[in-house]
């Protein structure tokens, strides 16, 4: 689980996540929970993008099973961005949710 907090830049946070994983090992074999609810700002589609690549890099080939990411927000507009970025990340499984016991719920389902 990873929760921010205060203002953020798009690359600063990428950046801070790429670290965190560089930190666990074989990051890509878990779900995960982003909790942005006490953050403010927007990560844009070219550092999501390097962050996936970097996981995909890390991961190496063949590619593992995608993983679930639970993203925790309020912001009214992330359901539309996460709606775009169903095109980017055909093959991720990625949720909203606006409470924590909503997402961890969803983590503990088996995947279908």
């Amino acid at each position: 689980m990873v929760t921010a907090r205060g203002d953020y830049t798009s690359e600063g946070f990428v950046d801070a996540l790429i670290d965190l994983y560089q930190q666990i090992e074989k990051p890509w074999l878990y779900d995960r929970i982003l909790d942005m609810r006490s953050a403010q700002g927007v990560v844009e589609l070219s550092d999501l993008m390097r962050a996936a690549a970097w996981l995909a890099q890390a991961a190496g080939t063949p590619p593992p099973p995608r993983r679930r990411l639970a993203l925790i927000s309020n912001d009214p507009f992330d359901r539309a961005r996460l709606n775009a970025l169903g095109d980017a990340f055909p093959k991720a499984f990625i949720q909203l949710f606006e409470r924590r016991d909503e997402a961890i719920e969803w983590l503990a389902t088996p995947q279908p």
